[in-house]
């Protein structure tokens, strides 16, 4: 079956008057072929057009109509579409290639980042007391009181000394502030201040599944704590952000994302009140960038409500996505089951020396919970998207979906893992493919955190993180796509990242898992829309199809592959408008 209710939109696509042109799309069926079109608004001609359609097909030029492709092959059909009023634009051999689609990024919290708060990139690379100096600027800037939030660096591999600032160090540059830091999205830190505030003190238990660091010699806190709830008495005290002030920290993002050639995101763990600021943008016609909302469950709403009460929750939340459109959708709910780099849950433990004898992660949900608010989601027609990083979690989750599929078939739903970052058993393999579940993975993530994922978990499972091949080989496009999660979201590193599968001093993590350039084109394209139920509308060059594509500054096909983190987009077109240009190299 197709769910229908909360994975983004309609299934069916209404188009607008096309040229005779019916490419197939990677489900087989091409969009409707109806009378000729209008002339054409833009045509890109003398390039190399990388279709990404089912066979792959490489054609020279594009002709545009509206928001839609109305033709995909030589320079003469296209230039045949145009008028006296057609903008011709000669790609000059340039290449060119769908819209890209990152299938798991925090996309207004990047906004938020770069917007609000004092931000360390991604690939930064940085010391303690550099990191101190930063963030003494940003409490010299603030009001005395004011919360410094500190985002990143999303890995303590970019650190000379593989650590954060700690509480003493954080308090001799933030001396009137309290501060949090949020590194990796699953550790965070915070002064003496902000721990008076949040009135934790070395008393003060481990919440269940998160941690509290302390000193081993004098039990002192060392204000570095684990996973999300551990963070919650901090971050109930930090006022949020106004609505005005979230809807510039989307226009940002929306602009760093066109510069980058991302044309779609889906944007895990949003909050229903997200939707209100992108439709301001819309409204304003400054929203460039399509944007899928995947909504954030947390185990707490949900623990010891009666299953009435979980179909209520649900069925509010699937009430929000009636209104959807072809920039922001409503795709379904994400479920964080485990940890990450610190608390993956597994089956044997982590190296002893880092978080002490049988440490094996957190399950954040418990199965009963998780049990009810999946029957509840199959009801409702809502998809599923679920965090899973150990391989422990791997198998209760894939547990529960399988119980489940025995109530209701999940097969066709898109039910999808999101990490799934350790070696999956044959058994996971078989099961996953029964479901027809869907996997997205993170290679970006690899580079980045490689080093300190060996350090925790062992080299056999830290290098075989984002086991790419094994589940393409199982599932086939296109059941298993990619994204950043923000580490970076650059995606020309993100792609190289699959390619080679380094990690930041160069050393390659099981080899045998990389992939190839066309398989990595699909899992940013064709099956990132396939993963959101929109291949029909877009993930390739077709006619009929939005007109979301992407110019490159070189040939990615015919680099090589150490180049392709250089690639920059000269010319990011979205919904036949073009949203980002740079002159010197597009006329």
């Amino acid at each position: 079956m197709e769910s229908a209710a909360l994975h983004g939109k309609r299934l069916g696509v209404i188009l607008l008057m096309f040229a005779s042109v019916g490419c197939e799309n990677d489900t087989g069926r091409g969009p409707d072929v109806l009378p000729q079109a209008a002339a054409a608004n833009i045509v890109l001609h003398n390039g190399k057009i990388v279709t990404v359609d089912r066979d792959f097909n490489l054609a020279t030029a594009i002709a545009i109509s509206g928001d839609r492709i109305v033709t995909v092959g030589s320079d003469q059909d296209a230039i045949g579409m145009a008028d006296d009023e057609t903008r011709i634009i000669d790609l000059d051999g340039r290449t060119v290639i769908p819209g890209l689609i990152d299938s798991h990024i925090h996309a207004l919290g990047y906004g938020l980042h770069i917007s609000q708060h004092v931000m360390f990139s991604t690939g930064e690379r940085l010391n303690v007391a550099g990191m101190l100096e930063k963030i003494g600027r940003g409490a010299a800037e603030s009001e005395a009181g004011e919360w410094i939030y500190v985002r990143g660096p999303y890995s303590l591999d970019f650190i000379e000394e593989r650590r954060l600032p700690n509480r003493e160090e954080l308090d001799s540059v933030t001396p009137e502030n309290p501060v949090f830091i949020n590194t990796q999205g699953h550790i965070g830190v915070v002064n003496s201040k902000a721990l008076a505030i949040a009135g934790v003190t070395e008393s003060t238990p481990d919440p269940p599944n998160g941690v509290y660091l302390r000193d081993p010699e004098t039990g002192k806190l060392t204000g570095t704590m684990y996973e999300f709830p551990a963070f919650t008495p901090f971050l109930k005290h930090i006022p949020p952000h106004s609505f005005e002030a979230r809807v510039e920290a989307a226009r940002q993002a929306n602009r760093e994302f066109n510069r980058l050639g991302i044309t779609t995101v889906v944007n895990l763990w949003a909050e229903p009140e997200n939707v209100a600021v992108l439709k301001r943008l819309q409204e304003a016609g400054e929203l460039t960038v399509r944007w899928s909302m995947v909504y954030r469950l947390s185990p707490g709403e949900f623990a010891d409500k009666s299953y009435s009460e979980v179909g209520s929750l649900i069925r509010e939340l699937a009430a929000t996505g009636e209104a959807d459109d072809d920039w922001v959708t409503v795709n379904g709910v994400k479920i964080i089951y485990d940890g990450f780099a610190e608390a993956a849950y597994m089956h044997e433990p982590y190296l002893e020396d880092v978080f002490g004898p049988g440490w094996r992660g957190v399950a954040f949900w418990d199965v009963d919970s998780l049990r009810s608010v999946m029957r509840a989601c199959l009801e409702n027609d809502v998809q599923v998207f679920v965090h899973v990083t150990g391989d422990r979690a791997l198998d209760d989750v894939l547990d529960v979906m399988s119980a489940m599929d025995e109530v209701d078939t999940i097969p066709g739903r898109r039910w999808t893992l999101e990490h799934a970052s350790t070696m999956p058993s044959d058994s996971n393999l078989q099961l996953v493919r029964r479901l027809g579940l869907v996997v997205s993975t993170q290679q970006a993530m690899g580079w980045s955190i490689g080093k300190t994922l060996k350090d925790y978990w062992g080299e056999r499972r830290g290098g075989t993180f984002a086991p790419n091949r094994t589940w393409l080989d199982a599932l086939g496009h296109p059941y298993v796509k990619g994204g950043s999660d923000n580490r970076p979201i650059n995606p020309f590193v993100g792609m190289w990242a699959y390619l080679v599968r380094e990690d930041l001093d160069g050393v390659v993590g099981n080899p045998d898992e990389t992939l190839g350039l066309e398989d990595t084109l699909r899992l940013y394209t064709s099956s990132g829309a396939f993963g959101i139920f929109e291949e029909k509308s877009r993930g390739s060059l077709e006619a009929g199809k939005l007109a979301d594509l992407v110019v490159l500054s070189a040939d990615i096909l015919g680099m090589p592959v150490d180049e392709i983190p250089s690639i920059e987009p000269y010319l990011t077109v979205v919904g036949g408008e073009i949203r980002f240009q740079q002159r010197d190299k597009i006329r």
